[in-house]
């Protein structure tokens, strides 16, 4: 019997920065993986409140190694299979027809470059910087035996290892045991109901070779959304930097449920071949592709729990729930979890560990489902109408937008009070909010209109123009985004926020109504000078 502080059910990406939190802490912890690293998983494009997040933790918690994933230069220097990513691009579809219709939001300035990680490197290296820190890693290890008592966990491994620990945090994905074992899985209260195929190819032809659709950066150095009326695919590639070694693109399609229908295809070879007859141009990315691995089939991939916390656990990220891919928000909400639990936990075992319930986190992840399920669902609702998806696609800018100004005033705050304090000690600095955790309160009421348009369209209880009007005018009334980012534009589908927007949005906040002026004036770079 091995006893430890913690016991993490997984050892990818949340298991393992939760597990160098708390190891750089002082705490004992043990990941138990029924898998073995290297190993695929998806998941794979960051967004700039990811990479925010990472460096904030590696300073709160005195873990340089987590500063790797904060931008592609330090990335690719650990881990050189991996992608760049320089904007969000998204193009629109018909079937048949040449796409002439796209948004690009390409990433300034005011952020590090993002990147598109190879899971499979990534998670085996981060697993393996958790072991440097003390931590014990079991791979290959599937649970036999699993209980939570008053006393502690227990834990025996299927080829026998038993483990006791004070507390059990499964990050273990869609299987999670301790879901599995309190039946706390459900799909109830979700608008977004899609599918999946995914895998990995070579020979994916850049969509700029075969496109005449300009904008502000190359496709192939982003994440590249074919959007059409049903779903969306992903293109994102490991190949796009001269620095990454991998031949390598993350290649998938999700398509919304309208049938009932919740199975895994079939035959997702044949439904990826259908896919692309309907859409021959996006065809054309892929007349020299190979698979490089079998394809994946997964049926309805949304769900919830319905509980998240108890006084001696905890599920984390996809152990929690899934919504969809799209928007690229997992590990954003992993990342957001796993400082406040490593927060917590520290916390808590200091002069002696007690049960407790965290109930703030299990709002916050309560929160986070709802959130991108909000915004996942309605985008599947406006793909079927390319002036409902210029819509939408700002409602989700500005989530974006705001939830990255929030962090980076969360990121400043820590590292004043580490430059304050001399020192790394962790945890330096309670947050009470978490971005992007819930709507922000001065425009939640921009989100429920928003949400009221999209329903009443859906409902067909308002046409088409008439939604496209109402967004219009929501986005008129809209005094909380830098007019000098155009997202509340209808007529601009590129948004190329360069130094000088940032310095007029700067001038702008210092106008703004209170709250707005804080949220901006605490977020951009340039507000400094």
């Amino acid at each position: 019997m091995q006893k430890f502080d913690v016991l993490i059910l997984g050892s990818g990406l949340s298991g393992s920065s939760l597990s160098l939190c708390l190891q750089a802490s002082g705490l004992r912890t043990c990941m138990v993986d029924p898998k073995k690293h290297p190993r695929f998983a998806i998941g794979e494009s960051t967004i700039p409140n990811t990479s925010k997040l990472y460096k904030l933790m590696s300073i709160k918690y005195g873990v340089p190694e987590l500063a790797v994933l904060s931008s592609f230069d330090n990335l690719i220097a650990a881990v050189d299979t991996c992608g760049m990513k320089n904007n969000f691009g998204f193009v629109y579809h018909e079937p048949g027809g040449i796409a002439d219709r796209a948004h690009q939001f390409p990433l300034s300035e005011i952020v590090e470059t993002e990147s598109h990680l190879f899971r499979a490197d990534v998670d085996h290296w981060l697993a393996l910087r958790a072991v440097d820190y003390g931590a014990v890693l079991l791979e290959g290890v599937g649970t036999r035996h699993f209980e939570i008592t008053d006393e502690g966990v227990l834990f025996e491994g299927d080829e026998g290892t038993r483990i006791s620990a004070e507390y059990v945090v499964d990050a273990g994905g869609r299987g999670s045991p301790v879901a599995d074992a309190l039946g706390l899985r459900t799909t109830e209260g979700l608008i977004t109901e899609s599918k999946s195929i995914f895998t990995h190819m070579t020979g994916v032809t850049p969509f700029d070779d075969i496109t005449a659709i300009t904008a502000p950066r190359q496709w192939h150095t982003g994440t590249l959304h074919h959007v059409f009326e049903g779903g969306w695919m992903w293109v994102i590639p490991f190949d796009n930097s001269d620095k990454s070694s991998s031949p390598l693109c993350s290649v998938g399609i999700t398509w919304r449920i309208d049938d009932g229908d919740e199975s895994p295809e079939r035959d997702p070879a044949q439904a990826f071949a259908d896919f692309l007859q309907t859409y021959p141009e996006i065809g054309k990315q892929f007349e020299d592709a190979r698979n490089a691995r079998d394809w994946i089939s997964a049926g309805r991939l949304q769900y919830s729990s319905r509980r998240t916390v108890g006084d001696r656990w905890c599920l984390t990220s996809n152990a929690a729930g899934f919504i969809d891919p799209l928007f690229s928000r997992g590990m954003q909400n992993t990342a957001v979890v796993v400082d406040r639990l490593a927060e917590r936990l520290i916390d808590r075992f200091r002069g002696g560990f007690t049960p407790e319930t965290f109930d703030d986190i299990e709002q916050m992840q309560a929160s986070l489902i709802k959130e991108n399920d909000f915004l996942v669902g309605n985008a599947f609702r406006s793909f079927t109408d390319y002036e409902l998806w210029n819509a939408w696609f700002r409602v989700w800018q500005v989530n974006q937008v705001t939830g990255t100004m929030r962090t980076e005033s969360r990121l400043r705050q820590v590292i004043a009070a580490a430059e304050a304090r001399g020192e790394d000690t962790s945890p330096l600095l309670r947050m009470d909010a978490a971005p992007g955790a819930g709507l922000d309160g001065f425009i939640d009421a921009f989100y429920e209109k928003s949400g009221q348009i999209m329903d009443a369209y859906w409902r067909k209880e308002m046409s088409r123009d008439a939604a496209v009007a109402e967004f219009g005018k929501l986005f008129a009334d809209a005094d909380f985004v830098p007019p000098s980012f155009g997202l509340t534009d209808m007529s601009q589908p590129y948004f190329d926020i360069d130094i000088d927007k940032v310095a007029a949005a700067v001038a702008w906040a210092r106008r703004a109504r209170p709250g707005i002026r804080e949220l901006y004036l605490n977020g951009l770079p340039a507000s400094e000078s």
